[in-house]
């Protein structure tokens, strides 16, 4: 199962998601900040392929899917949170949710106020696994923190950790309290050393500044992580031969995020 996240700013990339979604052969497209209408971008996605992109119900403004799966089922929608969960049935027949987010910027919000809705929303996919009876949760998006920051990392919030071996231990007790464990593959994806771009957002403009961000992301339950590999996650810098970069920036033609993908192998699941 592969999937892709484009925060597009707004942009009419129609075109080139319909390129990005060939190249890699996407099952699911999320986008964020669209202004595209499903009658303008369903033709294009559609043209010259037999694996048919259909939209399913999208209530909220923030967060559009577009999918070749057909057993697609909306599980929970906050517009307010920027929070969409999906209930997903993959072909060999493994239910996964997947969460789709888009948090208010700092531009909108404070980090407290950030660290707040990913509480909320961390409570909301609890009490989402536990009506579907598994913890086969994907949660991808613009969190608009980096994978360091406290509603990414905190326990109460995300509780994503960049260790595979801790996020297996599936969770632990605070002041007598489980709270069950994230991994965050996107730690790998900081910095020039990292595979592709040193991050998927760039920001030069404050005195203290990190100039690369790494906002989009992608949090896995350890029940997914017999399914995934390193190397099938990808920041996105290039569609064909044409690149996201003009001058060590994230070029302006385009949206100011970079797209990611991952790629799962559900048959792999556990349990």
């Amino acid at each position: 199962m592969k999937l892709l996240f484009w925060n597009i700013n707004k942009k009419p990339l129609a075109k080139e998601i319909k390129l990005l979604c060939d190249e890699h052969d996407i099952d699911v497209l999320i986008l964020a900040e669209n202004t595209i209408e499903y009658a303008e971008i369903l033709p294009i996605l559609n043209q010259d392929t037999d694996r048919i992109f259909i939209e399913p119900f999208n209530p909220s403004n923030k967060i559009w899917f577009y999918t070749r799966f057909h057993d697609f089922e909306l599980v929970h929608d906050n517009n307010f949170w920027g929070c969409s969960i999906r209930k997903l049935v993959h072909p060999v027949g493994v239910e996964v949710l997947l969460v789709a987010v888009h948090i208010p910027s700092k531009m909108h919000s404070d980090e407290n106020e950030q660290a707040s809705i990913a509480s909320r929303i961390a409570r909301e996919i609890d009490i989402r696994e536990q009506e579907q009876g598994h913890t086969h949760t994907i949660v991808i998006g613009d969190f608009n923190m980096n994978p360091f920051e406290i509603g990414l990392i905190g326990a109460d919030h995300f509780h994503s950790v960049m260790d595979k071996q801790i996020a297996l231990k599936q969770s632990r007790t605070i002041s007598g309290e489980k709270r069950k464990f994230f991994y965050n593959p996107m730690w790998s994806r900081l910095g020039d050393d990292s595979e592709g771009c040193a991050g998927t957002y760039y920001y030069s403009k404050k005195m203290n500044n990190y100039f690369w961000n790494t906002f989009d992301q992608v949090l896995l339950r350890p029940s997914l992580l017999d399914c995934f590999l390193q190397e099938n996650l990808k920041v996105i810098d290039k569609i064909g031969d044409v690149s996201l970069i003009e001058n060590g920036k994230i070029s302006k033609k385009f949206s100011d995020h970079l797209p990611i993908m991952i790629e799962l192998a559900i048959e792999n699941i556990r349990s």
